[in-house]
């Protein structure tokens, strides 16, 4: 009933040349860059992140709005350098919400944001 080929999320922003650098500083692997849509890839799961002033249907306007983006909502992606994952963050200009910590799973973990509020957990 559903095909999975290429799962993706999509994300608003406000600004895609700083969500661009953002994940260039970070070594994300980018698909497609325009200047209305960048889709970055973490190995099979993709965001597509649409600035929000192109968005043209009007169904969609009320979730293009750039208030509570990224809110109740975290993208895990596994990490195998935590501590130069959180360098690389700091250095793109996104903000770290909880430095490397253990969780109660027996993870490392570190929680971040990207320029426009999306939450990140990076573990290992």
């Amino acid at each position: 009933m559903f095909k999975s080929e290429e799962p993706f999320v999509v994300l608003y922003t406000t600004n895609i040349t700083d969500t661009e650098r953002f994940f260039r500083t970070l070594q994300v692997d980018i698909k497609e860059v325009t200047e209305d849509k960048i889709v970055v890839m973490f190995g099979g799961f993709n965001l597509h992140y649409i600035l929000n002033t192109a968005e043209p249907s009007k169904e969609y306007a009320y979730i293009a709005e750039p208030h509570g983006y990224g809110q109740g909502t975290i993208y895990y992606i596994e990490s195998t350098d935590l501590e130069k994952t959180r360098t690389a963050i700091e250095e793109a200009g996104g903000k770290i919400i909880a430095g490397i910590f253990n969780n109660h799973w027996g993870c490392k973990e570190l929680l971040a944001e990207d320029p426009n509020g999306y939450k990140f957990a990076f573990y290992s």
